[in-house]
């Protein structure tokens, strides 16, 4: 089948995507751009899949998914493997912006990630947005740190087209009771490194982790141990946001 061609722009970057699955399109249409908008001056980088990058995709992840999941899974890959390269990140975690900053709460799949921020959500209403529910990316502007949404949004689809400056970013872990601490990031540097898509033995690791050090200068990093109740939303909001969790409420 031959593949077709789409253009988008995500986090200020171009891209000219082949591909063969109506689900990319779909996936990336809030992002898509009409080819005319993409100046020619402007770079544009463009990304394929080979039959074998797609069969590597595959065996490396080790998920039983349909192909049109495996061409989205691995456009994702070699573009988060390419944003090193031009000063970015692509971050696993669960991205939320209230009043105008960004907080990211990261976490192994399954932690409890998404039920944090739907406490936060329920509890906020519309003074919250959920700009990415799974992989924001995340840029770098002189002194601050930005997160963007992205087509990479987890199977809620939560995701907006928008960007914010990052205000903190906080490790998830369950427990039975709850309780938040700041953190030196660098005592977690393995566990982080495995949030941005990389390994210990990946030639682009020392970049990822210069970046990596880069947010953890400019952003404040937590460690919150929770359950699942009010309490825990409670716990997070009051420390990263400085404000109190029941004046917050929608009205």
């Amino acid at each position: 089948m031959d593949k077709k061609t789409l253009y988008c722009q995500v986090a200020g970057m171009n891209y000219e995507i082949k591909y063969e699955y109506p689900f990319t399109e779909r996936m990336f249409k809030d992002y898509i751009l009409p080819e005319g908008e993409v100046e020619k001056s402007d770079e544009i980088i463009q990304i394929s899949c080979t039959d074998k990058e797609l069969e590597e995709w595959i065996e490396r992840v080790q998920l039983d998914v349909d192909d049109y999941y495996i061409e989205y899974g691995c456009i994702m890959s070699k573009i988060a493997s390419m944003l090193p390269d031009y000063g970015m990140l692509l971050m696993h975690g669960a991205t939320v912006e209230y009043e105008g900053k960004a907080y990211v709460f990261t976490a192994p799949s399954g932690t409890g990630k998404t039920t944090h921020i739907s406490i936060w959500k329920k509890h906020l209403g519309d003074k919250l947005k959920i700009i990415n529910g799974d992989k924001p990316q995340v840029t770098f502007d002189e002194d601050k740190v930005y997160v963007h949404g992205t087509p990479w949004c987890g199977k809620e689809g939560w995701q907006i087209n928008t960007s914010a400056p990052l205000a903190a970013v906080c490790m998830v872990e369950r427990g039975q009771s709850n309780s938040i601490e700041r953190i030196n990031p660098g005592e977690y540097i393995e566990f982080f490194i495995r949030q941005l898509y990389m390994t210990m033995a990946d030639p682009k690791l020392l970049q990822v982790i210069d970046l990596f050090s880069k947010m953890a200068e400019r952003v404040p990093f937590y460690k919150l141990t929770c359950d699942i109740s009010e309490e825990a939303g409670k716990c997070s909001f009051e420390m990263m946001t400085g404000d109190d969790w029941e004046n917050s409420k929608e009205d």
